[in-house]
């Protein structure tokens, strides 16, 4: 039955006819997963995600807005996504063992240290698979170059007279941490700024804690900077909580771009890494690798942005103006 349904050439027209006919009297509907099992795709791409013990991945609003662009990438390629949790203990067989299964066709990898280890064993067995965020040689990626988005950022800073810049870097056993802060180093470099940098891990609390560092000593900045958006609300809480005034006392720039950047009092000038589109173009290139329209590796750039909103002003007169 399946091969006149399918109008295989192998079944007479005559046949192919009595055979729809009798499936139209029986009510009878094509399986779509049987049918995609029989040609070994499932039409599914996994999309791994770092499984926390402290909170739901979801509730970061990263997670939702990668998720966004994956599904409308995989929508137009005709292919669904499923949810795939990065436990520690998982092993690569066990994502071999997903595409053995014809569970999934590939993998989608989100928030990955900089480590290649973990990927050499994926290569080698050719399965398909993309970073975002993240990037090796010989691996399929897609990534943001923070540069120009932060250089926008710092002519911003400078143009309204900051002078003392302070940073907060992120979890620097990720590769866009190092990006990041070497981007800074570089702009401040060209501005003749000799920052003060203070390591945090990207989190509300690392920049809480790296804001009482930098806020702490006779030196000042009148702008601090920090490499993602929950870093950032981490320093207005700080200031808050001391009663240091945002931003006519002291100027706050974010990384991300994410919720509640814009919800924030004062709202969040911030770094616009667009995470919604890396999850499209990440989606688009795994069903390209799968569909042998590309063969990998392919290493694929987006540029980053910046926003400004109220978080941001004038240096205070006196404070590292001109």
């Amino acid at each position: 039955m399946s091969r006149a349904l399918n109008d295989s050439p192998l079944i007479t027209e005559a046949i192919k006819a009595k055979v729809r006919e009798s499936a139209l009297a029986l009510g009878y509907v094509p399986s779509r997963q049987a049918a995609l099992f029989a040609r070994s795709r499932s039409y599914t791409i996994g999309l791994v995600v770092p499984e926390y013990k402290s909170f739901p991945p979801f509730s970061r609003p990263y997670f939702p807005a990668l998720l966004d662009g994956a599904v409308l990438g995989a929508e137009d390629r005709g292919f669904s996504i499923t949810i795939v949790l990065d436990r520690v203990s998982r092993q690569v067989r066990d994502y071999l063992a997903l595409l053995h299964s014809r569970t999934v066709d590939g993998l989608i990898f989100a928030v990955t240290p900089s480590d290649y280890g973990p990927f050499a064993e994926l290569v080698d067995s050719g399965m398909p698979f993309v970073l975002i965020d993240n990037y090796h040689e010989g691996i399929s990626s897609v990534d943001s170059r923070p540069t120009p988005g932060m250089r926008a950022a710092f002519s911003h800073a400078y143009n309204l007279g900051h002078r003392d810049i302070g940073y907060v870097t992120g979890d620097m056993s990720f590769r866009n941490a190092v990006d990041r802060l070497a981007a800074f180093r570089s702009l401040a470099a060209e501005c003749g700024i000799e920052p003060r940098i203070e390591e945090g891990d990207f989190s509300r609390s690392s920049g809480y804690r790296a804001a009482g560092r930098l806020l702490s000593g006779s030196r000042k900045p009148t702008l601090i900077m920090t490499s993602s958006d929950r870093a950032a609300l981490g320093v207005i809480t700080y200031c808050n909580e001391k009663g240091i005034a945002v931003p006519s006392e002291l100027s706050v720039i974010g990384y991300d771009n994410l919720y509640p950047a814009q919800d924030l009092v004062p709202s969040l000038s911030t770094v616009d890494h667009p995470i919604s589109l890396s999850g499209r173009v990440g989606t688009e290139l795994l069903a390209d690798l799968i569909e042998g329209k590309e063969r990998g590796p392919v290493q694929k750039w987006l540029d980053t942005g910046f926003v400004v909103r109220e978080s941001t002003s004038h240096a205070p007169r006196g404070e590292g103006g001109d």
